[in-house]
């Protein structure tokens, strides 16, 4: 069994050491300099043993017990009891070997080996459990703080798929516009086609961004919505109307353009008569509103597009990114209104 000894589980380990060793040599009788010596030294070599063969049960042997095909609690109890014997004699052992090598000097007399081994007998379920109590908070820490790196994770890693998404789907709704242009105004193709490259160098350059200002972003609306002029020419009056205090207030790439993608393809696209879009953002005071009005088909309900690629990625977009926002949707008559309301200062 592999057990990787991280700079955590190390600093660990050495603040036990620490611990230990203070405490101890708290509890000494010392006099002067020379016995401070003598007792930290002693201590030192006793405390070696102490969370040398600690760590041996804790990262090997109690891995191992609970890995094996028993009944755990029983398997659990009988290792701690396996573990105090051996870890006893040891002691007693290290003790005496350590006086061998005059680097141990015990301040407490005892009668004999049988009681110097009940001594340390007696010193071994306090010493396993004050260590038990240190390791299980650092592996209690451990886990909550991956379960956290692994929910970071498994967040960006959606938020990059619904990207991902969005990118081919707003290009794909593009080059449908170019493609009726061709059909019925080719001499406003170039222009489409110039408008188009700069839509490209923003998915390309910009999109990779976590972040990116709020000028941006609308500096692409601003390069869709004159697309879809050219599509419609004057037939289809489209307003876009922007109000923003800090243009460099950051934002994520691509978060209003589905808004006015829909008011596009499932509003003016299938509506009849009065056609129109009406868009404005106003951003103060990091809450950001953003407003789309457009033309629909009066028998046609939010239900019927609701399930879109933009509308659905947008929804859980913001589920992800912010704690504070509004989305709403309302089909009066023959319009179609959603409105976007964000407090920026809320991202998660």
């Amino acid at each position: 069994m592999t057990v990787r000894f991280t700079r955590d589980r190390v600093i660990l380990y050495l603040s036990i050491t620490v611990v230990f060793v203070i405490h101890w040599m708290y509890n000494d009788p010392i006099s002067d300099t020379d016995s401070f010596l003598v007792s930290l030294l002693g201590n030192i070599w006793i405390v070696i043993y102490v969370v040398g063969l600690n760590i041996l049960y804790f990262e090997y042997a109690l891995p191992f017990v609970t890995s094996v095909k028993v009944n755990r609690v029983v398997a659990i109890v009988l290792s701690i009891a396996v573990h105090f014997m051996v870890f006893a004699i040891g002691l007693y052992g290290w003790r005496e070997l350590g006086m061998l090598f005059h680097v141990y000097t015990s301040y407490r007399s005892s009668t004999g080996s049988g009681a110097a081994f009940l001594s340390a007998l007696r010193f071994t379920p306090g010493v396993f459990l004050l260590f038990a109590v240190f390791k299980l908070f650092f592996d209690y820490t451990q886990l909550k703080y991956e379960g956290q790196q692994i929910r970071i994770e498994k967040k960006q890693a959606e938020l990059l798929f619904l990207k991902s998404q969005i990118n081919p789907h707003f290009l794909f709704n593009t080059l449908n516009n170019i493609y009726s242009l061709s059909q019925y105004q080719p001499q406003l193709v170039s222009e489409a086609v110039l408008r188009l490259s700069k839509i490209l160098r923003y998915l390309l350059y910009e999109t990779g961004n976590q972040f990116i200002t709020i000028e941006k972003e609308i500096k692409i609306l601003t390069d869709y919505i004159d697309l879809e002029k050219l599509r419609y020419s004057n037939t289809v009056p489209i307003e876009f109307q922007h109000d923003v205090e800090d243009p460099s207030q950051m934002i994520p790439p691509l978060l209003l353009i589905p808004l006015v993608e829909n008011a596009f393809k499932h509003g003016v696209s299938i509506s009849r008569g009065n056609r129109f879009v009406d868009v404005k953002c106003i951003v103060s005071e990091q809450k950001l509103h953003f407003v789309v009005k457009n033309s629909s088909y009066s028998g046609s309900d939010y239900e019927e597009t609701k399930d879109n690629i933009g509308l659905s990625n947008l929804k859980r977009r913001l589920d992800l990114l912010y704690k504070d926002f509004e989305l709403g949707t309302e089909q009066k008559d023959s319009t179609f209104t959603a409105v976007l309301k964000i407090n920026l200062a809320s991202h998660v």
